[in-house]
């Protein structure tokens, strides 16, 4: 799904999203903003991970200018996990900024021929 999230499109690549995991993107963003640092604790099996993912894909595709994201796990298979995630995530985004690029030349193409149609009138 893609949503605003305060001005910020996020695009987070399932189909239903929690309240706790809105509030924690929300907290996360509004960290980014201010230019801070943040420590946000949610428990195990809550989509952590992907939310961090999305919210912060996100953040920085919309701020091209903003730092890169350090992410420390314990184990190796931790991070395959989260390497997976991330691709799933950027797949997701790619697939609908194509969606987005492929409406606006519908629409580009729409005017131009609408604005031919009334010069030959």
């Amino acid at each position: 799904m893609k949503f605003d999230l305060d001005g910020l499109t996020v695009y987070f690549p399932y189909e239903r999203i929690y309240l706790e995991q809105y509030q924690y993107m929300r907290s996360l963003k509004q960290t980014l903003d201010a230019g801070g640092h943040c420590l946000l604790e949610m428990p195990t099996g809550t989509g952590k991970t992907v939310c961090l993912l999305s919210l912060i894909t996100s953040y920085q595709h919309a701020h091209p200018n903003t730092g890169k994201l350090v992410y420390c796990t314990r184990t190796v298979p931790e991070m395959n996990s989260v390497m997976e995630e991330l691709g799933t995530v950027l797949a997701y985004r790619s697939e609908e900024l194509r969606k987005e690029r492929e409406a606006m030349a519908v629409i580009s193409s729409s005017a131009v021929v609408g604005d031919a149609m009334d010069i030959e009138s």
